[in-house]
């Protein structure tokens, strides 16, 4: 890609982002919704352009570059540019954490996150021997549906300025619990990797930025705010930070959305907090982020809605993913203290997969170990692509309704 097209690419993609996010948000939807389906727009447009003629074609090819390899590997600078939108969405949720509610909710989280992992491996496990795959092949699909797509929650939460809740923070922490153990699990189903080799890099992790951030940022802080006058200091050095932890999460376990959370729980018990949330929030919410979700729904390809055997799997697995993560977190959360209302609100914002899911596939597909058979990868990818169109599609509006009482009420 080069400038002139990432330029433009951009442009399109932050203007329409924002008329989309109108367009939803007065239809009573989520904002973060129409993100996605402009870049499924977008995406798709790409992908079929020759429909609109060659010069058109030819003209969507060359300028508006938004689909890239899947699942979020390349070198493409949108590529990069979405991703660092997701750390910083993930970053700002960590601000607006209140640590004390954190506490508060920890044993809800914990049970809902064991009881959202297990519900859906198990569905997911017995589906796939039912429909005549493998022992391996069943776990890996299992293993699919285990993982939390965080940005999609986490934004729609934000929208509707739900996050600080008791939900939203249970949900939050629960989320990124999920994550950890989806890799974990995909390490023992592709059966490549070790298990307590990953348990360790996780322990070092946190000792690390424990020691590092705990300890010291609030020397780090009022060294800044004292002897570092230059314009945004505070904001640029705690924004390093952030990227700092993530990478080091990155490297560690493959998550970097993880890393900037903690970037985030670690200083907003600060009063450098204060100083630089708006400004993040208005990098995040006027730039990054937006990128993030259009290139999101330009990877959902609608080809594979086309693939007979692959909607079968699908229809499957979807099931499974809803009603067992519904399921399994909701039940969870109420046996963790929460009432029924509240467990359930967990349980849908629990429904979206993406990311942890598609680095999931990638690793079982592309494992020496080879445990998804050379015939049914596309299968599985078609599918796969499906359940994470749906499930991020839906649950937008989805949770909005569950908190519908709690919108009405607040905006009273």
């Amino acid at each position: 890609m080069d400038f002139a097209s990432f330029l433009f690419t951009i442009g399109i993609v932050l203007i329409f982002a924002k008329m989309f996010d109108v367009i939803f948000e007065r239809a009573n939807l989520p904002g973060v919704l129409g993100e996605i389906i402009l870049g499924f727009i977008l995406g798709n447009m790409i992908l079929y352009g020759h429909i609109f003629g060659s010069a058109i074609n030819s003209w969507i090819h060359n300028w508006i570059q938004l689909r890239g390899p899947v699942p979020f590997e390349g070198l493409d600078p949108v590529h990069y540019l979405a991703k660092l939108g997701i750390v910083v969405l993930l970053f700002i949720a960590g601000l607006d954490t209140n640590i004390d509610q954190l506490k508060s909710t920890g044993k809800v989280a914990t049970i809902s996150t064991v009881m959202g992992v297990f519900v859906p491996l198990v569905i997911g496990y017995f589906s796939g021997l039912a429909l005549g795959y493998s022992s391996r092949e069943s776990l890996v699909l299992g293993v699919l549906l285990t993982a939390t797509s965080i940005g999609v929650t986490v934004r729609t939460l934000l929208d509707i300025n739900m996050l600080r809740t008791d939900v939203g923070a249970a949900s939050l922490s629960a989320s990124v619990m999920d994550d950890f153990l989806g890799i974990a699990l995909i390490i023992f189903a592709v059966g490549t990797g070790s298990i307590i080799m990953f348990g360790i890099q996780l322990a070092v992790f946190f000792l690390i930025t424990l020691v590092a951030a705990w300890y010291y940022m609030p020397y780090i802080t009022r060294f800044i705010s004292t002897y570092i006058k230059t314009e945004r200091a505070m904001l640029a050095v705690l924004f390093g930070v952030m990227l700092l932890f993530s990478s080091l999460a990155e490297y560690s376990f493959g998550a970097a959305i993880e890393g900037a959370y903690f970037a985030g729980i670690v200083l907003s018990r600060l009063p450098a907090k204060k100083i630089i949330t708006e400004d993040v929030k208005a990098i995040g919410y006027g730039f990054i982020i937006p990128v993030f979700f259009v290139y999101t729904g330009a990877q959902l390809d609608v080809g594979v809605f086309f693939n007979e055997n692959a909607l079968v799997l699908a229809a499957v697995i979807l099931i499974a993913a809803i009603f067992g993560k519904i399921i399994g977190r909701g039940i969870g959360a109420r046996i963790g203290g929460f009432n029924w209302r509240k467990s359930w609100q967990m349980g849908i914002g629990s429904i979206p997969r993406m990311e942890v899911a598609l680095v999931s596939l990638t690793v079982a597909i592309t494992s020496p170990s080879h445990p998804i058979s050379s015939e049914h990868v596309p299968l599985f990818i078609a599918a796969t692509m499906v359940f994470v169109i749906v499930t991020t599609l839906i649950t937008p509006p989805l949770l909005k309704l569950s908190f519908k009482k709690e919108i009405e009420k607040m905006s009273s």
